[in-house]
């Protein structure tokens, strides 16, 4: 079968900048224009006192611009997407190369992990009302209940600081379309905030199938990807008066469950499988500041509902055609901090909470499994910030981090250090040891095809990195780079296995080992910006006599992101962004990797008027993703991904502030 022809990687990003930087001299008045002049750092405020490594993410920065969470993660050194059937389907994080049940997920400090699922699915998660999201590796901060087993991601909402009133309305490709409503009032120590939006796509995008057959080019044939659509629809209300806050946060996701692509996409259409998840999560709390001890209290209630329907028995999962997952969490803490001595900051966060799970439906009816589950869990945290000098350009963090699940309970912990040792330079370094609890879901199975495994470990992670900062002016632009080596071993990893074409389940398989680089670096000028994360990465099987020596899968070895912003006139800013992965294997056995990938998004912000703003860009600028094939590593032919992607897309979106 014919193949395309890779095109070089700093060609396409030369025409690219070509094309960007041609009207590039009409800029010269931009500076009186803050709406449009965006400099979001990629490091926090106050990053000068985290000695761990992380990044942040401001989604405002590409309001518009239909991006989602998982697109926006992988903008973030040492974080890799993976993106099970297709664009908008069910999609999770490596970090570190990581499992994605190695990764912890807050959003406004309430934990998304449930025991019910093996990891967090991004893609439920909506942008709109999201201030920030922080990505901790390595060494993680006290106020966060569980390790993530050296990594959590950290959404943050948006907050009524002021009166603000905002809808947004857009469509894009392959029937996508998305609004938004924003209000916000504050008086005082009151304040207001709701925010809601509904986002969809039909999903249907010509693509070439192959008919499962990559050797006889001959049967190939022009097909309609189907049952590929989503819709999304999210509330978020959020209250303080003083002290107090509350916050109420509704989604619902009804996603179609397509089958993959080869051999598929043909003949009359029927209806398929379909998963519809609702999730509501209820927070109240006080800050009980004063003194000198600092403390707050919250109660925290997180209900969700999974309801999988398959009437016509599509997807082949032994007559499973309706199936509910109904899981309830409720949770208590505290958190308090106190400055001792002067040098010393001292940082407490304990944590309770019950998750019951109850299934109802074939699962359970037909093929007996188990219908109700229980689980609780206690998380203590110690940290102790230790100024070692009086300019505090020294400091040093020891951790304690105690977890237990159902009496079983193991300690983690964690050194870390930020000095500041010349002006403009910054060195951080870590070191720590991470436990993980198997989960529900790893333990007792699905009762269908995943069988249960009740005598798995707790994994053990061991990680140490260390970093050099640099913050400065170069070239006339306020710049932030940092450079990253980081090393982890995973003991008594917890890898899905297939015990025969119909079972599998999940097994502590041996050992992991991962080490790499992590290049971040921000350029903020007069009329221009560009950020740039790059991670390679080194992964290893280490488990005697499972797939010793070989790669893990879903790491790639090298990856990268670039953004380049240009005020082209007062009123109007574009920007260009190149995303590569290369080095990546599809399964543990190294037989299939996927091609390597170079995406390039081309767009523009226009300010209409001081209240409208308008939003046009074209992902995918060459066509690239459309073309994606699985490579076998040793005898046959390339072949079409199972799920593939609709490739080139444009989007045009209208935002109104009043």
């Amino acid at each position: 079968m014919r193949r395309k022809e890779p095109k070089p990687l700093f060609c396409i990003l030369g025409a690219s900048l070509v094309t960007l930087l041609a009207s590039g001299g009409v800029a010269a008045a931009a500076q009186s224009l803050p709406m449009l002049v965006v400099r979001s750092s990629p490091y926090p405020a106050g990053q000068e006192r985290s000695p761990g490594s992380v990044t942040v993410l401001h989604p405002e920065r590409m309001k518009g611009e239909f991006k989602t969470l998982p697109d926006l993660l992988e903008q973030s050194v040492g974080v890799h997407v993976m993106e099970l059937r297709g664009r908008g389907g069910y999609s999770t994080a490596s970090v570190r190369g990581s499992t994605a049940a190695q990764v912890a997920v807050y959003v406004d400090g309430v934990l998304q992990n449930l025991g019910s699922e093996t990891a967090v699915d991004l893609s439920t998660i909506p942008l709109d009302s999201v201030e920030r999201i922080e990505v901790y590796r390595g060494h993680v901060p006290a106020r966060f209940g569980i390790s993530g087993t050296g990594a959590v991601v950290d959404i943050i909402t948006k907050e009524a600081e002021e009166a603000q009133q905002s809808i947004t309305a857009g469509v894009g490709a392959n029937g996508e379309w998305k609004s938004a409503f924003r209000y916000a009032e504050s008086d005082g120590d009151g304040s207001l905030l709701v925010e809601g939006a509904a986002d969809g796509s039909e999903g249907d995008f010509r693509y070439r199938n192959d008919n499962g057959t990559p050797y006889n080019p001959d049967d190939d044939y022009s097909a309609t990807r189907r049952n590929n659509a989503y819709r999304n629809r999210n509330l978020l209300v959020k209250w303080s008066d003083g002290p107090w806050k509350t916050r109420l946060a509704w989604k619902d996701r009804n996603r179609e469950l397509p089958l993959p692509a080869p051999g598929n996409d043909k003949g009359p259409k029927i209806e398929g499988a379909t998963l519809d998840t609702e999730r509501i999560a209820f927070d109240v709390g006080r800050d009980m500041g004063g003194g000198d001890i600092r403390w707050a209290w919250n109660l925290r209630y997180l209900n969700q509902e999974k309801r999988f329907d398959d009437p016509n028995d599509t997807l082949g999962m032994y007559s499973q055609r309706h199936n509910r997952y109904n899981t309830d969490r409720f949770s208590a803490g505290i958190e308090a901090s106190t400055l001792l001595g002067g040098n010393h900051l001292v940082e407490l966060f304990a944590d309770h909470s019950r998750e019951e799970l109850d299934i109802r439906g074939d699962v359970v009816q037909t093929l007996g499994g188990q219908s109700s589950y229980t689980r609780d869990t206690t998380a203590l945290t110690l940290s102790d910030s230790i100024y070692l000098l009086p300019d505090q350009s020294l400091t040093v963090v020891p951790l304690l981090r105690w977890n237990d699940v159902d009496g079983t309970g193991e300690l983690s912990w964690s050194l870390a250090t930020n000095w500041m040792f010349a002006p403009q330079w910054r060195l951080k370094a870590s070191w720590g040891r991470y436990y993980r609890s198997p989960n529900l879901y790893e333990l007792y199975g699905d009762g269908a095809t995943l069988l249960p495994n009740e005598d798995l470990d707790w994994e053990e992670n061991h990680q140490w990195d260390i970093g050099l900062h640099w913050e400065g002016t170069l070239m006339g632009t306020t710049t932030q780079a940092g450079l990253t080596y980081f090393n982890r071993r995973t003991d008594n990893l917890i890898e899905y296995v297939m015990i025969n074409p119909r079972y599998g389940h999940y097994k502590n398989i041996g050992e992991a080992f991962v080490q790499g680089l992590e290049l971040e670096t921000a350029l903020y000028g007069d009329l221009w910006d560009l950020t740039l994360s790059y991670t390679w990465m080194d992964s290893e099987n280490r488990s005697e006599g499972y797939r010793d020596g070989n790669v893990l899968p879903h790491r790639p070895e090298n990856s990268l992101y670039a953004r380049y912003s240009r005020l082209l006139s007062p009123r109007l800013r574009s920007y260009l962004e190149v995303e590569y992965t290369g080095d990546n294997y599809f399964d543990d056995a190294e037989t299939i990797r996927f091609e390597d990938l170079t995406q390039v998004n081309l767009g523009a912000r226009w300010q209409l008027d001081g209240q409208t703003v308008l939003t046009a860009g074209v992902d995918d600028l060459f066509d690239e993703t459309a073309d994606t094939r699985l490579l076998p590593t040793g005898s046959g032919t390339d072949r079409l991904s199972w799920y593939p992607l609709p490739g080139r897309r444009w989007h045009l979106s209208v935002t109104w502030n009043f």
